[in-house]
């Protein structure tokens, strides 16, 4: 199937210069772009059943971790962000689970939306994950799933949502906390116990929508799913650099197996 029939392109022309330099303007602005009825509806309907087809392969994972997608770390004191624990379970479909016929995995494999995906964020190349499992990954989360507050240990994701749960499930934001010389733990802190609620904006994720988002820098979190309803989210993985791969460690804990 052809880009211009997986993608909106009359709301979203991938190769329009004004476009691409107005959603890297407000990615460069706010460390988040999100992009409503990017897919449109009869092709989300699509993705929709496939994935449909393919929950009984995802695997499920529990976790106890802080912000920093890590253990707590008892050198600093109580009350840190360091120490403090964030619950999260989701359920994965692995990339090489995905078929090749399928809408979502024709969409990440098309070279026409990587260059547009490195053109928002201002790059000049992007490269596919060299991730068996992570390249694309479909995230599927049950009624009282959660993602607790964290940061990313990438740079940007590229996430498609592709339906909704519910009720809850919203992406929570607390935008461009930290930054490369400067962990801000205060205001982390603040987040974390709910002082800050001010700072925290929910972003919109409507079936079909894309969003490109700087997650290294802004803390975040899915809340609680509420009802029977799956929430599903595509996730979309590149890279500036050629050949980048997840650890070892972190496909057991996402996929529950290593390669063959």
């Amino acid at each position: 199937m052809s880009v211009a029939a997986l993608v909106n392109t009359n709301e979203w022309p991938l190769s329009d210069f004004q476009t691409t330099a107005h959603l890297r303007e407000v990615f460069q602005r706010d460390g988040v772009v999100v992009l409503p009825e990017f897919i449109p509806h009869e092709v989300v309907r699509r993705m929709v059943a496939e994935t449909a087809e393919l929950v009984a392969l995802a695997h499920r994972s529990e976790s106890q971790k802080t912000a920093y997608l890590s253990s707590p770390d008892e050198s600093f004191p109580e009350g840190h962000p360091r120490r403090t624990v964030q619950s999260s379970a989701v359920e994965v479909v692995a990339y090489d689970h995905i078929p090749a016929q399928h809408a979502v995995r024709e969409l990440y494999e098309s070279d026409e939306i990587m260059a547009f995906v490195a053109g928002v964020l201002g790059q000049e190349k992007l490269y596919r994950y060299a991730d068996p499992f992570g390249a694309l990954n479909l995230a599927v989360m049950r009624e009282g799933d959660q993602l607790g507050w964290h940061f990313d240990m990438t740079d940007f994701v590229v996430s498609l949502a592709l339906q909704p749960s519910q009720a809850g499930g919203e992406f929570e934001n607390a935008q461009k906390l930290r930054t490369a010389t400067d962990e801000n733990y205060d205001d982390v802190q603040s987040v974390l116990s709910g002082n800050a609620r001010h700072r925290i904006r929910v972003e919109p994720m409507h079936a079909g929508s894309l969003m490109i988002f700087n997650g290294r820098t802004s803390l975040h979190k899915v809340t609680p799913i509420e009802g029977h309803t799956l929430r599903i989210v595509a996730l979309l993985a590149y890279d500036t650099k050629s050949g980048t791969d997840s650890s070892d460690e972190l496909k057991l804990s996402r996929y529950g197996r290593l390669p063959q």
